[in-house]
């Protein structure tokens, strides 16, 4: 049984959250690596600029280096907070007055804080900040801000959080003045006491975790360790940083070069190479974040076991060439740490030659580690562009926007099974257009029409049409079954606009998927279509399938569209499931018989059985309809059956949206 928070980070909303504060702030991040870039290479040069610059431009990467972490925790708090329904103002308020309350409590004031820990802090804070709010405003008793909300509606919501936020705010404040120095005695003790091949082995695990978790791994293993691994000396003159960040963490921790070089050989999501084209760059100089936030690669489950595994096996074998006598490491002086791989090497190496080739041994290494990793995982995620495509095509791409990276990631799990079917159908909708029509259902008793299903049509360019059974349910079990049924009602809305212009109002049945009535963000996307106008006029049909899974869920969504106003009807009864107790338990108000269960009827046993599902059925309080009804023959046995409602060739072909009003008049003259 996989270990349930691990299996659903890669989708997790905090993995978002991370990626998108980091994109956000890229050009602060360019700019700070720029500024860092000139004051090291001028620094290990000993070159002079214009204008005695230096200083300044010193300054300003320590200010950016400080200022970093800030950023970015108040940009991690704004879209946890949104992401959890917390109000972001007060959140970042929160995070950022807990950094400062540290800040000031430092003996050596704002300088003194600790560089590493605001490091740590600018993840964590965010993270436990917005859960300690969510937790204190569902679990404190509600502050009647009625009175508040007549003066501002603003100062009613600060009236709310004022508890949560003080109760927040002395616990997050308790914890960050406390445990700075409680948390490094113990590991630093312990690690001082192991041999040093241990050490290294150690803090290559625990740096290249933490790097995948989305925590700066170099500053806050340090923290944790207080410096301790890095400082440990394998040779003489040669520690566990001289050797990791000189001969292994080429393109930075978990050895993100070679790792770069195989997403840009596997992956063929035009997206991602965009990011790649960004990352590679900064790669080349040993800048990770572009590339572990901009994928992203932080809290890829996939790529846990490489992202390790990679600068562990890289670090063992630059361990064995250094203990073989095989290179030797000399640093004169400081190295700038952007300096690219090979090119340092002739500043770490009086045999520069052989520490290249031990560079690209242990570059050789780990890109084997990644390959199959990230071949599998291109193979996973090949789905993207079409999926993207498909939103455009459907125009629901913006609007379901917010839920677009958990259905693709949930698309992911679900293709594994289906993966080239899927791909097939995604490639069928794409060549072809989609296309509504309807079908009219004709009132038993009266002959009127009361009501029209709507059918998708797709048509392809040789100008046959076919219908949703060769390309929906493939694409429905990948996940993306809700973004057709946004299409869908979408068109309903506009067609019955047009009817309204020439005073023509019929309901209209929808029938739509699991995805749509299983998943609380894809139904409240439907609902909001259904406010107002959109919704007048609609009713909803569901398939037995879409109750044999998350039934509570299921009804619970029914029920609310009921509460509506909406009808709620079964289709196809008869065909797969036919469980009464079922949907019997569900809100249904109609049930809608398969016309296979009509075709059996040409036979005494196969007459008999629809009569008694017709007879149950009326006597559980449903209205019926008759489905697939294609002769005279058909129809007055159904009538007789006491079926409420009639559908099928019978009573009409499906209609275009532009001939329902005209062609109504003509079938109900014809049927009276």
């Amino acid at each position: 049984m996989p270990f349930k928070p691990l299996d659903s980070l890669p989708h997790n909303r905090m993995i978002m959250a991370l990626r998108e504060s980091f994109l956000a702030l890229m050009p602060l991040f360019i700019l700070m690596q720029f500024v860092g870039f000139v004051v090291d290479l001028c620094t290990w040069a000993q070159w002079s600029l214009p204008w005695d610059a230096l200083p300044t431009l010193r300054a300003m990467g320590e200010f950016l280096q400080f200022g970093w972490p800030l950023a970015m925790g108040l940009a991690l708090t704004t879209h946890l907070a949104r992401a959890f329904d917390v109000d972001p103002l007060v959140a970042a308020v929160l995070v950022l007055g807990v950094l400062l309350v540290a800040a000031r409590v430092s003996a050596q004031g704002v300088g003194g804080l600790n560089q590493a820990w605001i490091s740590l802090g600018a993840i964590l804070l965010p993270m436990v900040g917005v859960w300690m709010l969510r937790f204190y405003l569902a679990h404190l008793p509600a502050v009647d801000t009625r009175a508040f909300a007549m003066i501002s509606p603003a100062l009613a919501r600060t009236m709310a959080y004022i508890l949560p936020f003080g109760l927040s705010f002395t616990s997050l404040a308790a914890l960050i003045v406390f445990l700075p120095g409680q948390l490094q005695s113990p590991l630093a003790g312990l690690l001082r006491e192991l041999p040093p091949e241990l050490v290294l082995v150690l803090g290559a695990v625990l740096v290249n975790l933490l790097w995948w978790l989305g925590i700066h791994g170099s500053i806050a293993g340090g923290m944790l360790t207080d410096g301790v691994v890095w400082a440990t000396e394998l040779t003489p003159g040669t520690n566990v940083a001289d050797l990791m960040t000189g001969v292994v963490y080429a393109g930075g921790s978990g050895c993100s070069l070679a790792l770069a070089l195989c997403l840009w050989w596997y992956l063929r999501d035009e997206r991602d190479r965009r990011v790649l084209r960004w990352a590679l760059p900064f790669a080349a100089f040993n800048i990770n974040e572009p590339l572990l936030f901009g994928l992203p690669v932080v809290g890829q489950r996939n790529l846990l076991v490489p992202f390790v595994g990679a600068p562990l096996a890289g670090g063992l074998v630059a361990l064995a060439a250094l203990k073989l006598g095989w290179v030797e490491i000399q640093i004169a002086g400081p190295v700038p740490w952007m300096m690219p791989f090979g090119l340092n090497a002739w500043v770490l190496s009086p045999s520069p030659l052989t520490l290249i080739a031990v560079q690209v041994a242990v570059m050789g290494l780990a890109i084997m580690i990644y390959r199959p990793y990230v071949r599998a995982m291109a193979a996973k995620q090949s789905m993207t562009e079409f999926s993207r495509q498909l939103a455009e095509q459907l125009g629901v791409g913006p609007s379901q926007e917010p839920h677009a990276e958990g259905r693709y990631n949930d698309s992911v799990r679900a293709l594994q099974a289906t993966h080239t079917e899927a791909q097939e159908a995604m490639r069928l909708v794409s060549r072809g257009s989609l296309h509504l029509y309807y079908q009219p259902k004709m009132r038993a008793e009266s002959g009127r029409i009361v009501g029209l299903e709507a059918l998708l049509r797709l048509e392809l360019p040789d100008g046959s049409v076919i219908g949703p059974s060769q390309f929906l349910p493939v694409l429905d079990r990948a996940g993306f079954g809700d973004m057709f049924d946004s299409w869908v009602l979408k068109q309903i809305i506009r067609d019955q606009s047009m009817w309204r212009a020439q005073d023509f109002e019929c309901p209209v049945a929808v029938n739509l998927t699991a995805a749509s009535l299983g998943s609380r963000e894809a139904f409240g996307f439907l609902t909001s279509q259904l406010q107002g106008e959109g919704g007048r006029n609609i009713e909803v049909e569901l398939l037995e399938s879409s109750l044999s899974s998350d039934l509570v869920k299921v009804k619970a969504h029914l029920e609310e569209l009921r509460g509506k106003g909406i009808k709620i009807l079964v289709d196809d009864f008869g065909m797969g499931y036919s469980n009464l107790s079922v949907f019997h338990n569900a809100a249904v108000d109609v049930v809608k018989i398969d016309r296979s269960l009509l075709s059996d009827a040409s036979e005494p046993r196969g007459q008999a059985l629809y009569r008694e599902i017709c007879s149950t059925l009326a006597r559980l309080g449903y209205r019926l309809v008759a489905e697939g009804v294609e002769t005279l023959a058909e129809m007055r046995f159904v009538m007789a059956c006491g079926v409420h409602d009639i559908q099928g060739f019978w009573i009409s072909q499906p209609l275009r949206a532009e001939e329902v009003p005209g062609a109504i008049a003509g079938i109900e003259s014809r049927l009276r």
